[in-house]
């Protein structure tokens, strides 16, 4: 990870306050292997694709807080996350669908929400986006798969065999089956499938995860030229 320091630090919610929603502790390779914690499926599952993007450099889950006055009250907001991604600050707040559309109950508290958050970074001179569940599941196999490769990344540090996977591809679409054949005799299938979700990780290689299960028919190929480490 690049050493980009965010100047903020994850509020943590009590559980009482976000109703009716599931509560995820997990651990971000990405901020150190620290404990992130998230409030909703919705939430879960953005973070897992803001960990398994290489292009996001850093993040911080529920960084600020701002307030916002509605109907005469005075109400406080916190943004979902702050990344750094393509040399760009962004603050995301994630929302589903339903709340977006004017028959929603919360509808009006909603938009408030976000027009307060996209004037502050507006005057702050930061990026703001709303993220649904259509963006965020974009795929039919895209959170399945990206898990697996998260799952590869904290479970096992620097695999054994990364280099001869990596100079076993190239730019040209190889199956996960011929790369397996190939190495047979150095490293085990497992090894090359943890190799290359780290490689994935690192964006060395990519592959077709949001229409394509993960398995021994997955094609990868290498994208421009990187170092591994």
């Amino acid at each position: 990870m690049d050493n980009i320091l965010i100047p903020y630090s994850p509020i943590v919610m009590p559980r009482s306050k976000r109703y009716g929603n599931n509560y995820w502790g997990m651990i971000g390779p990405k901020v150190g292997d620290r404990d992130v914690t998230l409030y909703s499926d919705l939430e879960f599952d953005h973070w897992v694709t803001v960990e398994t993007d290489p292009k996001v450099k850093t993040y911080c889950e529920q960084p600020l807080e701002i307030t916002y006055v509605l109907n005469g009250k005075r109400h406080r907001t916190i943004f979902d996350m702050n990344l750094h991604k393509d040399g760009s600050e962004l603050f995301v707040e994630v929302k589903y669908e339903k709340e977006l559309h004017p028959s929603n109950r919360n509808y009006d508290r909603v938009m408030r929400q976000i027009e307060a958050q996209k004037e502050w970074c507006r005057l702050n001179g930061k990026l703001h986006e709303v993220r649904t569940e259509k963006a965020i599941r974009s795929g039919r196999y895209s959170i399945e798969n990206r898990i697996k490769i998260l799952a590869s990344v904290i479970n096992h540090k620097s695999p054994k065999f990364i280099e001869q996977v990596s100079k076993s591809l190239d730019y040209t679409k190889r199956t996960m089956k011929d790369i397996c054949y190939e190495l047979s005799e150095t490293c085990s299938s497992y090894e090359v499938f943890l190799s290359c979700h780290w490689l994935y990780y690192k964006g060395i290689i990519t592959a077709d995860i949001d229409s394509k299960i993960w398995n021994y028919e997955m094609e990868v190929w290498k994208l421009e030229q990187m170092s591994i480490v």
